[in-house]
């Protein structure tokens, strides 16, 4: 799964470009996704905009329509809604579609499955949140999901939360269809043992050719960047 797109020095992460080149590419697409201030499902990454925009503040903070003012890295490419990628990939490609939460769960979630209601393509969503994993799975169990997790403890949580969110404590509850891990922490006993349970795994990020390899022994599949599988 092409991570954020297929993206380069031309084609910047989580941009149309980059998810062109994965479905022409035929390689399913991982994305991130935030709400905007108005209620729109924008595809971005960071909770902040410096780093891809060179403008300051708060994703969350401005409407879908002064989000797609914005370009990405000094290119052409504004950043997209969730409507625009999905109507753009058109069904070519799965697509995966993480959940970049900020507090209680149902705000983003509701607004992200009216988004993908309208899609035909095959789709599932995933995020490190366990609590917006356990939403999905009350009001939309139909729709496969994915628990995120990895070596939470650098992630600056207190540890009884790093904990629970490194062992997938609340797996049971959310009953994920599938798990995303960090290949640097691979193997780990929580996610191997979903796996046993005939959860597939998902590693990420795969970056170079010797974690590509390692990847290949311990999951089912990769999440990548800089390297082709």
């Amino acid at each position: 799964m092409a991570h954020r797109g297929l993206h380069d020095t031309d084609r910047p992460e989580n941009s149309l470009a980059a998810f062109e080149a994965a479905a022409e590419a035929g390689y399913p697409i991982e994305l991130d996704v935030h709400l905007t201030v108005d209620g729109g499902v924008v595809v971005f990454h960071d909770d902040t905009l410096e780093r891809m925009t060179g403008h300051l503040g708060n994703v969350r903070d401005r409407s879908l329509a002064e989000l797609a003012a914005l370009r990405l890295l000094g290119t052409d490419e504004p950043i997209p809604s969730l409507d625009q990628v999905l109507e753009r990939v058109a069904g070519r490609v799965p697509v995966l579609v993480e959940l970049k939460t900020r507090g209680p769960a149902g705000r983003l979630e509701p607004a992200v499955c009216d988004v993908l209601a309208r899609f035909s393509g095959e789709h599932a969503v995933q995020s490190f949140d366990p609590w917006s994993m356990l939403w999905m799975r009350r009001h939309v169990p139909y729709l496969p999901r994915g628990m995120l997790s990895g070596d939470m403890r650098s992630e600056g949580l207190p540890l009884h939360q790093a904990l629970v969110l490194e062992n997938l404590l609340l797996a049971p509850a959310v009953l994920p269809d599938f798990i995303g891990y960090e290949l640097r922490v691979l193997p780990r006993w929580a996610p191997s043992l979903w796996r046993r349970l005939g959860r597939p795994l998902l590693a990420w990020t795969i970056r170079d050719e010797p974690a590509l390899q390692r990847a290949r022994g311990l999951v089912d599949n990769v999440i990548f960047e800089n390297v082709r599988p």
